[in-house]
């Protein structure tokens, strides 16, 4: 399972796009309730500033009793001059200073430690209060002295009016797999759109003028395929100097790491728009012609991080006349990185093949915040205004830069999904009843267009940054999701879903058997689908089906057998001591015969140690075969099935292996797991294992039950002791009795088997009770030996038996 990607939004950058008064404590409910989790809330300065306030130094003397002090007054706008005690180096008469009166809480800068402002006597003079450094109030290191604000505001004005721009709430939402549309402040922005019915505003980018000139660079090939869509443009005249405050403010609120104004910008971008951004230093580009292309296996590739990559020849790459300068959507290269002495960039938006890149993060194991969105589908209308937007604020912090016209490669634009759809097919999945102009709303909201409509129903037009959004279903939930899935009825509409006497029937059985399997204290486990190959070599099963792009060598290939993934469970339990283990397990196995793939449901029962707890009443045995097929039998019972035959197979899983066989189906294999494999898991103690092909008990089982009333006559039990052939199974006894048709012979039960030195080599004793009883009337004593006589004859003269005296 992959994990969630956390993603940073602040509250104040969201605004920019969405107007509205919401607090993030309010906002997080609602995103999380539509699929947008918001996993934690944090200020970005601790405290929040409550209480602070802006002072006016009116006097500063020497302390009378310490050299290194000072004695100020300060106005804080309560009418009266407060004294506050001070060692800071740099204060001085007529500052504007952040006070924290007696009573106020302050939080350190580095490790957010709280500290309560109180009233102290400093060397005999009361001080009411504390000027403040930076890192004294959490707005940054500096303690070099007191923080002068440079303000007109007058005194006794909160200090969060000052800082309203420093001051943010950052909301960590857990991104899906699916939603990569959402991994932006822009398209939080479209989700609260949705949620709130309101309009989002983009920043305008109409003031881009760029200069008209020859192509600075020119494309010489680009795999249409893998990349759709390609831009870019020179900047030139560029100075690399640090950003601004307001820019490193916004990067680091949302933990961004700060490296340069061109780098940031980028980064500016990525985390608003949701576009990755590359740039290039331009004099540095070989040949001045560039191509995305996949390059030969073997290649080499330097990235930013230093590292030397060899290529597997799936990657697609950006190359210039010399070879790669970057793995395309995932890490740029180190020979064309910007640096201090950058002058013209050449800056890349573009749209890339998910799969190429999802390919190429798993062979390198690479991930980064553009490769994350890559992979999952970005927005292809978003490139081209995206490098507009990265540009003008490029030449806001440099205005001497000049840009070069767009270079762009989009010879087929992609194509919007459109689903036709009916209100009455919303409605019936929903089990509810949303009027149409509703659903309209909330499908204009969510930026999907309306086309083709009609009273019964419409065309929607999806975007294709929606990636997620293919199908009627998908709309359906999409809609579900943005109504609120609180508003909807409790009750399921299966009729739309799916069949109730297929699915619910099969659920609902399956829950039956776990219920007997638990009451004889079963425990139910949940392995991987996933298995590694190597298990092939212990005890080789049907063909396995192999992962083409495997996690891991333990992870290769999908599971033939339920088999092997049990062993590792109970291998783990033995090792913390849990030696009586009696486990079950739901699974889908897999193989493959010729060019078919198949796929079965299976009920998987693993014994292993004593048969039940040691206590004092009696001393109990280790788990037998027996017991296994005591838990098989009650199953069937369980399910209606009572024509089951037993017979003795040779199965390289088991020392001795029994079938289970239904209508000439094999339904059940069972029997001691053989000492090889036991070797293999390193497990001290015999494990006995049952695979049970659900898929086939399902279609015979019988649900209906026929109940008969408790005989009001009584039953009598005979033991009868039985020396047969070796190769004589219980089975071949049981149908023999079946086959003579006493209707009066209600239960045949094997309580002892013997080999040993009283009998010849070649035989062994059953010990098999026989339950007697005659609905309609009482037995006599006469009606009893008549029977076990016909039975005695019949094992005689069938079997050539004994019968032990």
């Amino acid at each position: 399972m992959e994990r969630l990607h956390t993603m940073k939004i602040s509250l104040n950058w969201l605004k920019s796009y969405i107007d509205f008064s919401l607090k993030a404590s309010d906002l997080a409910p609602l995103l999380t309730q539509r699929g947008l989790e918001v996993a934690h809330i944090y200020p970005t300065i601790k405290g929040g500033l409550e209480r602070l306030i802006i002072g006016d130094i009116r006097s500063c003397l020497p302390h009378p009793n310490a050299d290194r002090l000072k004695q100020t007054l300060v106005d804080i706008g309560s009418g009266k001059l407060c004294t506050i005690i001070c060692g800071a180096p740099n204060v001085q008469v007529g500052q504007k200073v952040v006070v924290a009166p007696v009573g106020s809480t302050i939080y350190n800068y580095v490790d957010q430690s709280p500290f309560q402002i109180k009233k102290v006597n400093i060397r005999g003079v009361l001080s009411e209060g504390m000027m403040c450094a930076e890192d004294e109030i959490g707005i940054g290191p500096a303690h070099d002295g007191v923080l002068v604000l440079d303000t007109t505001l007058p005194a006794g004005t909160p200090a969060k009016d000052y800082f309203k721009n420093l001051l943010d709430e950052i909301l960590e939402i857990e991104i899906t797999p699916n939603r990569g549309d959402a991994c932006s402040h822009l398209g939080v922005a479209r989700e609260l759109k949705a949620i709130l019915h309101l309009p989002t505003t983009l920043p305008s980018v109409e003031a881009f003028h760029p200069i008209r000139s020859d192509p600075p660079l020119k494309i010489d090939s680009i795999d249409a395929a893998l990349c759709p869509r390609y831009t870019g443009l020179l900047l030139k005249n560029i100075s690399i100097q640090p950003s601004p405050k307001w820019l490193r403010t916004r990067l680091s609120h949302i933990g961004v790491k700060l490296i340069n104004n061109v780098v940031d910008v980028t980064n500016l971008v990525l985390h608003e728009l949701g576009q990755p951004l590359h740039a290039f230093d331009y004099d540095t580009i070989i040949e001045k012609s560039l191509k995305v292309q996949l390059c030969a296996p073997a290649t080499l590739f330097i990235g930013l991080d230093g590292i030397e990559r060899k290529l597997a020849g799936h990657e697609l790459m950006i190359c210039d006349g010399a070879g790669p300068i970057a793995m395309a959507g995932i890490l740029g290269g180190l020979r064309t990185c910007i640096t201090d002495v950058t002058q013209h960039v050449f800056i890349e938006s573009a749209y890339f093949n998910p799969a190429v890149i999802r390919r190429a993060v798993q062979q390198h194991n690479l991930k980064t915040d553009a490769s994350f969105r890559f992979e999952r589908g970005t927005d292809p209308n978003l490139p081209l205004y995206a490098l507009k937007r990265a540009v003008l604020l490029l030449q806001k912090l440099v205005p001497s830069a000049q840009a070069y016209e767009v270079i762009e490669y989009y010879p087929k634009p992609l194509e919007h999904f459109n689903i036709p759809i009916f209100y009455a097919e919303i409605n019936r999945c929903l089990g509810k009843t949303i009027g149409p102009t509703l659903i309209k709303q909330i499908i204009t909201d969510l930026e999907i267009d309306i086309e083709a409509e009609t009273d019964k129903g419409f065309t929607a037009k999806v975007p294709p940054y929606r990636v997620d959004v293919t199908r009627k279903v998908d709309l359906i939930e999409e809609i579900a999701r943005i109504y609120g899935y609180d508003r909807m009825p409790s009750h399921l509409a299966a009729p739309y879903l799916s069949p109730e006497n297929r699915v619910d029937k099969a659920y609902k059985v399956a829950e039956e058997i776990s219920k007997v399997l638990v009451a004889n204290g079963y425990y139910e486990i949940c392995t991987n689908s996933l298995t590694k190959e190597a298990y092939g070599a212990i005890a080789p099963t049907q063909k396995a089906v192999p992962i083409l792009n495997p996690l891991s060598g333990s992870t290769n290939i999908l599971r033939p057998t339920l088999l092997f993934s049990g062993l590792e469970v109970i291998a783990y339990n033995l090792t913390r001591r849990q030696y009586d283990l009696k486990l079950f397990e739901w699974g889908t196995i897999y193989n493959q015969a010729n060019a078919a793939y198949n796929e079965e449901k299976r009920l998987a029962l693993w014994l292993t140690g004593q048969i039940e707890s040691p206590n004092w009443v009696r001393q109990l045995g280790s788990v037998t075969l027996q017991n296994v097929r005591n838990t098989t039998e009650q199953l069937m019972e369980k399910l209606g099935i009572t024509d089951l035959s037993y017979r003795a197979v040779t199965h390289p899983f088991y020392t001795q292996g029994v079938q289970g066989v239904h209508k000439d189906i094999v339904v059940i294999t069972f029997g001691q797991v053989e000492s090889s494999i036991i070797d293999y898991f390193s497990l001290q103690q015999p494990v006995f294992f049952a695979d049970i092909n659900w898929s086939h008990l399902l279609k015979v089982s019988r649900s209906e039950k026929v109940y008969e009333p408790i005989s009001k006559f009584p039953a009598v039990k005979r033991d009868l002791s039985l020396i047969v052939d070796k190769t004589v199974l219980f089975q071949n006894i049981k149908e023999l009795i079946l086959k003579q048709g006493d209707k009066n012979i209600q239960e045949i039960h094997l309580f002892d088997v013997y080999e040993g030195p009283n009998l010849p080599v070649d035989k062994k004793s059953y010990a098999i009770r026989f339950t007697i009883q005659d609905r309609e009337k009482t037995l006599d004593d006469k009606s009893i030996d008549q029977i076990m006589h016909k039975l005695i004859q019949t094992f005689e003269r069938d079997l050539n038996g004994i019968i032990r005296r």
